[in-house]
């Protein structure tokens, strides 16, 4: 669009920013930003790239009508601030997502707890500091908010309920050993619920310090993406898993729903089985969702299906049609209040990226372009 249509959309999109503020409305995206926006792409780790590669990268998400983007707050604290500026700048609605794995949010010689080589290292979520994740935090949400940025939701952390993101959960000695199966198998559940209940500081943190900025004061707040993983998957990594609702379950015991709007899910059907089969995975996984007031609606923050092809051009023909279907499915829970946003993972990473052959595949414009 020319820069006069453009700069006359920037003011209207800020009074009624202003305006939603004094009347109490929710903000729901910045209003210059087009199209559904409860359907977005994940894009994380923008601070690990070059400026120039974050704004290429940003662009061609917009110039391939993506309205939405999950983005994560990790180190470099900076340079992620910078992603989520060059996003906003160019009218893409924006989910923040903080990284847990962060030094500064732990005492000083805190130590993580080791992947054994086939994981990354992890902090243990009972050892953070809430205090120390005020202090980071809340100066990175001041500084977004001195640029001028609505953030539509923030989340805290990441598949906590797995042993890859919470280092409560345990890694066994070997790959192919039989996990928890539940919460009452783990080895150390009084540690693992001492972290779940310091987790509920965390969203409560993330709630007051929302409150204190101009732009996001109303952005919802949504609880860590909870990870699908089968049990069959666990045990094969060694890697303890808990299932979505048990873990959501233990945290509401701790007074998660008194601080969040709602609750974080991630979704993986899987290629293969049947269609039947790949229903019964997300109704199960869409299991803790709830419409309000008799509880929170899910906002599925990942999801997506693998397609390992590498000629050009793409071969997503398969891919499409399993996200149609899943998209379709998701848009009937949104009707009925149960799921608020889907966030396709990922952009362009391996296997499950939508951005193949220089163009976004056929399963990628199902995935995230409103018809």
């Amino acid at each position: 669009m020319g820069w006069k249509v453009h700069m006359r959309k920037l003011v209207a999109g800020a009074a009624g920013i202003v305006a939603a503020i004094v009347i109490g409305v929710q903000p729901v995206t910045p209003a210059h930003a087009a199209g559904d926006t409860r359907f977005g792409v994940n894009r994380v780790n923008l601070a690990w790239l070059s400026p120039a590669e974050r704004e290429k990268l940003l662009d061609l998400m917009v110039k391939n009508g993506v309205v939405a983007v999950r983005l994560s707050l990790t180190k470099p604290i900076d340079q992620s601030i910078d992603a989520v500026r060059v996003a906003h700048a160019k009218g893409l609605a924006i989910l923040l997502e903080i990284s847990l794995n962060n030094p500064a949010f732990y005492p000083e010689g805190t130590q993580p707890r080791s992947g054994l080589g086939r994981i990354w290292d992890m902090y243990r979520l009972s050892d953070i500091s809430p205090d120390q994740f005020r202090s980071v935090v809340g100066d990175a949400l001041r500084k977004i908010d001195a640029l001028k940025i609505p953030l539509v939701a923030v989340e805290a952390g990441n598949e906590i309920n797995w042993g890859a993101y919470n280092g409560d959960l345990e890694v066994k000695a070997k790959a192919k050993s039989r996990t928890a199966r539940s919460l009452a198998d783990l080895d150390n559940l009084p540690a693992v619920e001492q972290g779940a209940a310091r987790y509920v500081q965390l969203a409560a943190v993330v709630r007051r310090e929302l409150q204190s900025t101009q732009y996001s004061r109303n952005a919802k707040v949504i609880s860590a993406g909870l990870s699908d993983i089968p049990v069959a998957d666990a045990d094969r990594r060694g890697i303890d898993s808990i299932d979505p609702a048990s873990f959501t379950n233990l945290m509401r015991k701790h007074g998660l729903d008194k601080v969040v709007d709602g609750y974080g899910i991630h979704i993986y059907p899987g290629s293969n089985g049947t269609a039947a089969a790949r229903a019964a995975h997300v109704s199960q996984a869409l299991s803790i969702c709830r419409s309000e007031p008799d509880g929170k609606p899910c906002w599925i923050t990942e999801w997506g299906f693998s397609n390992t092809a590498t000629t050009c051009p793409a071969n997503d023909g398969s891919r499409e049609q399993l996200v149609e279907a899943a998209r379709s499915r998701f848009a009937e829970l949104m009707g009925t209040g149960r799921v608020a946003a889907a966030y396709y993972f990922d952009w362009d990473a391996k296997g499950y990226g939508v951005w193949r052959c220089g163009g976004l595949s056929p399963a990628g414009r199902a995935a995230v372009v409103t018809p």
